[in-house]
């Protein structure tokens, strides 16, 4: 099961949309939290609002986690031992109110287990491999700190 998480701040149809149409396409179970959007999911199933349980239920049983590029969701990603794909929301589609999430794509893609993409094709064309998708591999203390410490040289960069 893939699980799809756009954060509670905005809507992500663009993404929505490109993953309901892979999944219906492939036949793949998608769950899908989505906020305020307009877009209804047609094949996946999905909730507006996940309770801090629902989602941590759904992630858990999740094989690949999609995603706005929000550092929460890539952090619990990554310390879940599950790979992630994070697409950003876009300034100029009216996605967002700036285009940070664009910015950070770069460095996000450095991080282990986490894969990006601008597009619907470049989402397709990952979705298409999200059997053979790795995680970043447990992650302990050390590597927490690590990965604290690669953030905040990649955001001060």
């Amino acid at each position: 099961m893939i699980f799809v998480a756009v954060g509670t701040q905005f809507p992500f149809d663009r993404l929505i949309r490109c993953v309901d149409e892979w999944a219906l396409a492939h036949g793949v179970e998608v769950v899908a939290q989505i906020a305020a959007g307009e877009y209804l999911p047609i094949h996946a199933r999905y909730e507006r609002f996940m309770t801090t349980e629902a989602f941590n239920q759904t992630l858990k049983a999740a094989s690949l986690i999609i995603s706005h590029a929000g550092m929460g969701n890539i952090i619990t990603a990554i310390e879940s031992s599950k790979p992630i794909i994070v697409m950003n929301r876009q300034y100029e589609l009216g996605e967002h109110r700036n285009n940070h999430q664009a910015d950070g794509l770069e460095w996000m893609a450095k991080l282990p287990g986490v894969y990006t993409a601008q597009t619907c094709e470049d989402l397709n064309a990952l979705l298409d491999q999200h059997d053979s998708l790795t995680a970043s591999g447990q992650v302990g203390i050390e590597r927490r700190q690590n990965l604290i410490n690669f953030l905040d040289q990649a955001i001060r960069a």
